[in-house]
């Protein structure tokens, strides 16, 4: 099992921790995305076993995808580490990895080969977009970088999935309302599930005081979600979810507003 980097690779001794701790709201999504990243191998097993009928599948799930999502987790892990030294992140993640860990269920799993690779390709989607954000917006050097090689990966992975949809949709034979209705499901799941769950741990790492506080926790989880609506490339986003879809040329602009307007409205709101 390899990646295509590792800690070593990044020169955590650079970082800007002013600037870095000047953006709470960043850190804190920063935070959520080391959680679900590190959380990786509970997916890895869901798909091993959902597609261990197929070899080149699950080889490369086990061998590739799995250890470059871990990778990730912990490359963030570490630059929390280094700029919000007393965020207890174990403990936090133990505590996230409990509730997650309901979720992540091979019942959870699209009904078919073809519609899971389309949920997949749904994920690499909202990663690659976030991470591009992310070194868009932010001015701190380490987390550029971080933030590239992760984009990088994520889009190759996209690849990958939208590959193998392909080779099960010659079988399935799905229809484009059909994928498109799965499309935007898994990005409800994103915000709901992934996202929704480890924000909400990272806030009660930061301030368990408030842990009773539903009021406290919402206004400070659609803070962070303005943020990431400001920055985010919607543009790209549909390109990569008008993928599975197989659209004529001609036809795409027409369809891509509409996914995108509503891709970003499940996501973000309006």
């Amino acid at each position: 099992m390899t990646t295509s980097w590792t800690n070593a690779d990044i020169d955590f001794d650079r970082i800007d921790l002013a600037a870095a701790r000047a953006n709470e709201p960043l850190m804190s999504l920063l935070a959520s995305a080391s959680l679900v990243e590190a959380a990786s191998d509970l997916y890895t097993t869901n798909l091993v076993e959902y597609f261990k009928g197929d070899a080149e599948v699950a080889q490369w799930l086990s061998r590739h995808w799995e250890p470059e999502e871990l990778q990730h987790g912990r490359a963030l892990r570490e630059y929390v580490a280094r700029v919000w030294p007393s965020f207890d992140w174990e403990r936090v993640f133990a505590a996230f990895l409990k509730e997650y860990g309901a979720l992540c269920q091979v019942e959870t799993l699209r009904p078919t080969p073809a519609l899971e690779m389309v949920a997949r390709c749904v994920v690499e989607t909202g990663t690659a977009t976030l991470y591009r954000a992310i070194g868009t917006y932010s001015p701190e050097p380490v987390l550029r970088d971080i933030s590239s090689r992760i984009r990088q990966d994520e889009i190759r992975h996209f690849k990958h999935f939208y590959r193998y949809f392909r080779k099960y949709q010659r079988g399935e034979r799905l229809g484009r309302l059909r994928v498109a209705r799965a499309l935007l499901e898994r990005v409800a799941e994103v915000r709901r599930d992934d996202a929704g769950c480890a924000l909400r741990h990272v806030f009660l790492g930061r301030y368990p005081h408030y842990a009773g506080d539903a009021a406290r926790i919402d206004a400070w989880t659609r803070r962070i979600y303005s943020m990431t609506k400001r920055q985010y490339p919607f543009p790209m986003a549909a390109k990569m979810l008008l993928t599975p879809l197989d659209l004529h040329p001609r036809i795409r602009p027409l369809v891509g507003v509409p996914i995108a307007f509503a891709a970003r409205l499940v996501m973000w709101g309006l």
